[in-house]
């Protein structure tokens, strides 16, 4: 993938929280511009970021030729709740 496609997924109006997949298998989810920064030579990754507080539990990079697709994450219906993992 290239710089300019990940750029406008992130400076999208309005924003649509997406998915990126790498070719190594690992996905993230980028709920906020906020989560993912470009840099020059790829993506840097906030890993549980807390937006308002400002606060990540970690960060990840990779280059963009690692990035394998972008896909859009569905949104949830107001008022249902999200599934608990057994």
């Amino acid at each position: 993938m290239n710089k300019e496609a990940v750029r406008s997924e992130l400076t999208r109006e309005p924003f649509v929280p997406f998915r990126l997949h790498l070719t190594d298998g690992r996905t993230f989810d980028i709920p906020d511009p906020k989560v993912a920064h470009i840099m020059a030579y790829g993506l840097l990754v906030m890993i549980g970021a807390d937006v308002k507080a400002r606060t990540a539990k970690g960060y990840d990079r990779f280059p963009f030729e690692q990035i394998e697709r972008i896909d859009p994450i569905p949104a949830r219906a107001p008022g249902t709740r999200r599934r608990r993992a057994s």
